[in-house]
């Protein structure tokens, strides 16, 4: 990954870009492309950000990431100022108590806290219930003096994530907010970029998809207006290295080790197979990842929309997934990037993806 690239992952998830808000990371990403000179670029009605190369070919591939990270809506302000907060996505409670979080507010950025009690004012008893349990029970403190005052800053319904920005740590590892999974969004930016000006087989069809943490919309409503007959989703996965146990849930993957090719009943085995072959012919280090129903991710929309296209799921491995401290490895990104490039190029223009008739 050179500078330009890493620049733009930085920047990207800099952005707030909460589930229903992804404006800003996909005008950055479109930024991108135009500049690289890929053509088609358009954000539609939903927000999804797509492009396409060689659109004439017969063969239609939808390659797919969302854009859009967990985070937070105000729902109610008290009389004393301050706010309490609905879930965008799928939020672990427990985890933001005493967390920074930035809303988007009236005139720009407001910075807050999720305040927590002191353990000085609490009893042994309370203390074995530190961490909240629903949204009701923490409030987020702007420094606001009354409820007045907050609304000059903020309305209800204004959206927020969690302040927590990009650590580089050991290994060519990060640590950041809402890789889950503009990390995906990037990875196919990158791959169009990368395709530009080359000589396909297939038509591309790129999706930065919104909406994804609470029920794959971009996924849906794009699939079924491109019509793909294949379905190349990025996402990310678990990383069960930090957490062993989790191995026997989801099997055994490693930060580090290489981009994550899903096997299971969802995903069609031909282009599993161009999957594998292409990383086998670069020399691409993959990890296989069982499933019995296949993971919640846009693959499953592409799979649905329609009569369905045949889908394949390509994850980085992440740590600590839905939190404000998610880590993965900048050189299983670079792999994942290489990895779709050659799988597009090998999948051949005549493939027949129906199995052998009777």
């Amino acid at each position: 990954m050179d500078k330009k690239e890493l620049a733009l992952l930085k920047n990207l998830v800099a952005l707030p870009t909460p589930t229903g808000f992804e404006y800003d990371g996909m005008s950055l990403l479109a930024q991108y492309l135009k500049t690289a000179g890929v053509p088609g670029l358009k954000i539609d009605v939903h927000g999804n950000l797509r492009a396409c190369l060689n659109p004439e070919a017969p063969l239609r591939v939808m390659i797919e990431g969302h854009c859009d990270e967990i985070g937070f809506m105000v729902q109610y302000i008290d009389d004393d100022g301050f706010l309490y907060m609905c879930p965008l996505g799928g939020v672990t409670v427990p985890l933001i108590a005493a967390e920074r979080i930035v809303i988007r507010g009236k005139n720009g950025p407001v910075y807050g806290v999720f305040g927590v009690r002191p353990p000085h004012l609490m009893s042994p008893k309370d203390r074995e219930n530190v961490a909240p349990k629903e949204f009701k029970e923490i409030a987020v403190d702007i420094g606001a003096k009354d409820k007045e005052d907050a609304l000059k800053l903020v309305e209800i319904g204004s959206p927020a994530v969690t302040d927590a920005g990009w650590r580089e740590m050991a290994n060519n590892r990060v640590a950041c907010r809402g890789f889950d999974n503009r990390s995906g969004a990037f990875i196919i930016t990158e791959v169009m970029r990368r395709l530009a000006g080359k000589k396909l087989q297939v038509a591309v069809h790129m999706v930065a998809s919104v909406q994804e943490e609470i029920g794959l919309v971009g996924g849906y409503t794009t699939a079924y207006d491109i019509n793909p007959h294949i379905g190349l989703c990025v996402d990310v996965t678990f990383a069960t290295d930090a957490q062993k146990d989790d191995r026997k849930i989801v099997g055994d993957i490693r930060v580090g080790e290489g981009p994550v090719v899903g096997i299971s009943p969802t995903y069609h085995a031909k282009i599993n197979n161009i999957v594998f072959a292409a990383a086998k012919d670069a020399k691409i280090p993959v990890q296989r990842q069982a499933s019995g129903r296949g993971a919640g991710t846009c693959a499953w929309a592409m799979r649905m929309s329609r009569s369905g296209a045949a889908v394949n799921q390509i994850s980085v491995p992440l740590r600590y997934m839905h939190s404000p401290v998610e880590l993965l490895s900048l050189d299983d990104v670079e792999k994942t990037v290489e990895l779709l490039c050659a799988t597009i190029q090998a999948i051949p223009p005549d493939i027949d993806l129906t199995p052998k008739q009777p």
